[in-house]
């Protein structure tokens, strides 16, 4: 199901992208550059490909626990259980997203959405392969409250299609709904690198949440936001970005001469690391003045080849996802791996 709403949804975002690199263009605005862009898009292919797969046994299992131990079934046509799974279903998102900031193990999904140094709606397509696989545990209650299988997708995906708008800076404070809805100024300090705005405003479409649990935090026009990451990726490739963070663990674990640290590592606080490995291999310390864009120099013909392969790409991506059910799984694999290495040479144009 929610292959099918993305499918229908892709062209759509598409158009939104569109319009937004036409405004910033006429407005002389730098909200883009093909490198970044293209990247941003890419890895949001590589999740869409990987969530084909990984999230079936979550699935599986979040209907057996509806069906056999759900306290009620709520039926699909009920307007009170569609109002109040929402609301449940971003509470648990703000958790969710919170513990992806704050645990070492839960970031490696998440960091890929983060890694951008621009702010636009390619941003917002920009999401980790394993994130959701990782934090869907964390949903499982939904399960046992009684919310079904197909309720629980479409609430997911409403939650995700909603966070597309505001990812951009083509939109400035909106007035009512500031502080209650998520929006374009709470989520651009989510993004920042800025000490003031670091972990801050985690909702998704709520911002009660964030003022309940002390997370809450304004944008300042006099401190302009300043996105990516304080552990910079330096690089477009759309493959490693899903990996980068899982290597830095894993190195870590390697070279530490606890048991115990080489364990505890993947469950601590978001960048700690063993006292033995931090003290022979430290990580360069994150200053905000002297932050520089990653932004290689390669010619205007390769930027244009890679657009206009990934322009193919994003037309056909639509036609893959709706061919999920008339396909074996293994066809769906090897269009998978085809398509990865296909846009492994896009981005790599761009570097």
């Amino acid at each position: 199901m929610t292959e099918k709403i993305l499918g229908v949804a892709i062209p759509f975002f598409m158009l939104f992208i569109l319009v937004e690199i036409a405004y910033s263009l006429w407005t002389k605005k730098d909200y883009y550059r093909v490198n970044d862009a293209i990247s941003s898009l890419s890895c949001g292919s590589v999740t869409i490909l990987v969530e084909l797969f990984s999230k079936l046994p979550w699935f599986i299992l979040y209907a057996w626990i509806f069906n056999k131990l759900s306290f009620y079934k709520f039926p699909m046509d009920s307007a009170l259980a569609w109002i109040g799974f929402f609301i449940i279903y971003d509470f648990l998102y703000y958790w969710a997203h919170r513990f992806s900031h704050e645990i070492n193990l839960l970031w490696s999904g998440h960091l890929p959405h983060h890694q951008s140094e621009e702010y636009n709606l390619t941003t917002a397509l920009r999401q980790g392969a394993l994130q959701n696989t990782l934090l869907f545990p964390i949903y499982l209650p939904m399960a046992f409250l009684g919310c079904n299988l197909e309720m629980f997708l479409v609430l997911a995906v409403t939650n995700k299609l909603y966070q597309f708008w505001i990812h951009t800076r083509t939109i400035d404070k909106v007035p009512l709904i500031e502080g209650i809805l998520n929006t374009p100024s709470a989520h651009r300090v989510h993004h920042a690198v800025n000490e003031a705005y670091v972990d801050k405003n985690y909702g998704g479409t709520f911002m009660v949440f964030d003022k309940w649990f002390g997370t809450w935090v304004e944008e300042d026009s006099k401190n302009e936001a300043v996105y990516g990451v304080r552990k910079p990726y330096q690089s477009f490739n759309p493959i490693k970005a899903h990996i980068d963070w899982w290597l830095r663990l894993g190195k870590d674990a390697s070279r530490t001469k606890s048991w115990k640290d080489k364990v505890k590592l993947w469950f601590m606080p978001t960048g700690w690391r063993p006292e033995d490995v931090s003290s022979k291999y430290p990580w360069g310390r994150f200053e905000m003045d002297s932050f520089e864009k990653y932004n290689p120099k390669v010619s205007k013909q390769r930027q244009y080849g890679s657009l206009a392969l990934y322009a193919l790409l994003a037309i056909a991506m639509p036609f893959i996802l709706n061919l999920k059910d008339q396909i074996y799984l293994w066809q769906h694999a090897l269009i998978a791996i085809g398509t990865l290495f296909v846009l492994y040479i896009i981005n790599r144009l761009n570097y």
